[in-house]
Order: C-alpha cells, then structure tokens, then sequence
C-alpha cells in the first residue's frame, strides 16, 4: 500500500510539472505572437507616416521597427504572419477599430484555430476561424 501511495505521489508530482511548463510555455508563445502581431501593426503605421500612402508589399515596410529586427522580414516572406493590405484605413488608429491588419499564420496556436490578430487601434486578440475566412 505504501508503494502505491509513493507511486502515485510520484505520478502526481509529475502530471503537475508537466502542465506547469506547458502553461508557461505556451504563456511565452503566445506574449511572443502578440508582441510581433503589435510591432507589425505599429510599422504599418510607421510606413504610411513615412510615405504618405498605405503600404502595399513587405518592401514597402523597409525602415520600419519590425523590419529592422532580425529574421523578421523572413517571417513575414514565409507567412508566418499575414498582412491584410488595406489601402483605407483611418490614419488615427482608434478609427480602424474594427479592422484587421495582421494575423498569426504559422503558430501551433494557430493550426488548432486559435488565430492571434493585431486590429487596426493595434489591439492584440484572438479571432475566430470563420472570421478569418470572410476576410479573404
């Protein structure tokens, strides 16, 4: 009975790390997602005050934040993250509230349907998989 009672202890102790590091694993992921989905939001933003006109390509977000950070720009060719080009936003980002500019397209997260999205007042949240559908 001792045996038992120190096996299962011991089975206890070890169910318990492993959801201890899977949740603070997955806490970095997804604050490591949020942070790009906002600095690519901020360097859409950046670009269009640069320039004058709404970016269009990666190219175009040149100069930026974002792009200025290593394998960013790799990122962003690969489709880790997706930019929705829009040509008509508001220039004060309270106004695109509504709006979608980026989303997480490469995650783990992201292939069991829980998309990280940067809105257009740079807000981070999750959207849902239809939404997403309906904004291609």
């Amino acid at each position: 009975m001792a045996k038992r009672r120190k096996i299962l202890s011991v089975l206890v102790v070890l169910a318990l790390g492993s959801i201890a590091f899977t949740v603070g694993t997955t806490d970095v992921a997804r604050k490591s997602i949020q942070f790009d989905l906002r600095k690519i939001g901020e360097s859409i933003y950046q670009a269009r005050s640069r320039t004058g006109k709404w970016p269009e390509h990666i190219a175009d977000l040149e100069g930026t934040e974002y792009l200025s950070m290593p394998y960013r720009k790799n990122m962003l060719e690969k489709g880790s993250f997706v930019i929705l080009w829009q040509q008509d936003l508001n220039t004060d980002p309270s106004q695109n509230r509504n709006r979608i500019l980026a989303y997480d397209n490469g995650s783990l997260f992201s292939r069991v349907g829980w998309i990280w999205a940067c809105r257009g007042d740079l807000s981070i949240e999750r959207i849902r998989s239809e939404d997403l559908r309906s904004l291609r």
